[in-house]
């Protein structure tokens, strides 16, 4: 009457095949982890800051009430790759009227176009980076 007891034993076989799956969908989900933010590719994403030179220029072209600005940029220093985020400012009044963000990867320029409120003072626009990652 020892073993007498309430239930079934719980079988060894369930638990390991739990724990397995439990260890494999973590695996799995840091993998994917590590794809989605650029681990995966070859190249070591740099967790500290990063040492870079860069300067940027714009262009604004205005047609009524419509304005697009063109941005063109080159980036150098010691990572391979960067985010860079550009903010159009009018000049005039400092008010933001446009942002862009570019992934800059295995070059050093970036380049392009953004739309931006107009309409635009008699100063024009002026363009500075406000963030590197």
């Amino acid at each position: 009457m020892a073993d007498e007891g309430y239930g079934s034993r719980p079988r060894p076989r369930r638990k390991t095949f739990l724990v397995l799956a439990a260890g494999l969908s973590g695996v799995l989900g840091l993998l994917a982890v590590l794809y989605l933010v650029g681990g995966l590719d070859g190249s070591t994403p740099s967790l500290g800051p990063k040492n870079y030179s860069a300067h940027v220029e714009c262009q604004v072209d205005t047609a009524g009430s419509q304005g697009t600005v063109t941005i063109s940029g080159t980036i150098t220093g010691d990572a391979t790759r960067y985010s860079v985020t550009v903010e159009v400012i009018d000049a005039a009044s400092h008010q933001q009227i446009g942002l862009q963000t570019f992934e800059v990867r295995g070059t050093n320029a970036f380049e392009g176009t953004t739309a931006a409120q107009a309409p635009i003072g008699p100063a024009g626009i002026e363009c500075k980076i406000t963030k590197v990652a």
